[in-house]
């Protein structure tokens, strides 16, 4: 089982991968002009998107990012160009460096993807090769694709597991659901940290399966074990006072989110817990740059985004949650927590 930490945290991996979106960010911006419709003063998200046609939440995930890239400046809901953007990222003025961003563009599938999920009518063919979100809102998924998934997954979250197993209070849960648990290795690890915990990985058939190789070289199978549930079309398994989602919510709109958080809480019993892992944006949803970086991502590859705190806290509260509390876990992530009174 993951019984031990990393010898340091994984935060300059994530930076080095997430900096992949940083140049696609400024490209799509300028491409579809929004530093020309910040040029005139401050202006609030929706106007920026209504004047550009595009979709709202994306635009204003951009404009986050570009706040997050020292490009841009929010306040008071309102954004408005840095200086350097001001001399070096319009178009008329004779220090523009956007003459560059056409080369780099071309080369870089994110752009395209970023673009794309900006518009409102997308310039490139749909793809209809399936996909992992296309997998889960369909509720099914092939072996080839879930055996990806599970090692993209299990590869980017193991050093979160282990830090979430060392670092969060689990005491006093019992049975643990982990909802689109994936590679099980948050389970794995909350299983080798917690003596008296067991642990069900709940998610599709062919994920399942992918899990249990990984649960089985773990030599976690006595207190790790599966349940095939497609979560938007069955009922979820009771008996578990606590259910547990890593990198679920982020995939899904702000009213998908409220339907998984309301089957979470009907689902449990009285005193029953949630806990949501999540890498969270700042109070502002503009840094930091690589949980940005990451809802930029989200944009281009789900219907979701990253959240703030706030954001969590009042979606849990709407659902009927109560004492909804928020911990640094490992990391950039951290883990919001409530229970059903």
């Amino acid at each position: 089982m993951i019984a031990s930490l990393p010898t340091c945290d994984d935060q300059p991996i994530w930076d080095l991968w997430l900096s992949s979106l940083w140049l696609p960010s400024v490209t799509v911006a300028s491409e579809l002009g929004v530093f020309e419709a910040l040029a005139g003063g401050p202006r609030r998200s929706a106007g920026v998107a209504e004047e550009l046609r595009l979709n709202p939440r994306g635009c204003d995930t951009l404009l986050r990012m570009l706040v997050a890239l020292n490009l841009a400046v929010l306040d008071g809901g309102e954004y408005q160009l840095a200086p350097v953007a001001r001399q070096y990222l319009l178009k008329k003025d004779p220090f523009y460096w956007g003459h560059v961003w056409p080369a780099s563009a071309g080369a870089n599938l994110n752009h395209a993807r970023l673009r794309d999920a900006l518009m409102i009518r997308p310039v490139s063919p749909p793809d209809d090769s399936p996909g992992p979100l296309s997998a889960w809102e369909s509720g099914q998924i092939d072996p080839d694709l879930a055996g990806r998934i599970a090692r993209f997954m299990n590869s980017h979250s193991m050093a979160a597991a282990a830090g979430l197993g060392h670092n969060a209070d689990f005491s006093g849960v019992r049975r643990l659901l982990d909802v689109g648990g994936g590679s099980g290795c948050f389970s794995i690890a909350l299983a080798a940290r917690n003596p008296d915990l067991r642990c069900t990985v709940m998610d599709l058939p062919a994920m399942c399966r992918a899990a249990e190789d990984y649960i089985a070289a773990a030599g976690a199978h006595e207190r790790v074990d599966t349940v095939s549930v497609d979560m938007f079309r069955e009922p979820w398994p009771r008996g578990h006072d606590a259910l547990f989602f890593s990198n679920v919510f982020h995939d899904w709109s702000f009213e998908t989110c409220a339907e998984l958080a309301g089957k979470a809480r009907d689902s449990l019993p009285r005193g029953g817990r949630i806990f949501l892992h999540e890498m969270l944006l700042n109070d502002t949803g503009t840094g930091p740059r690589t949980a940005a970086a990451f809802s930029m991502l989200m944009l281009a590859g789900t219907r979701g985004q990253q959240f703030t705190s706030a954001e969590l806290r009042d979606l849990l509260a709407a659902a009927g949650f109560a004492d909804i509390s928020v911990t640094p876990s490992y990391g950039y992530y951290s883990l919001v927590s409530g229970h059903k009174p």
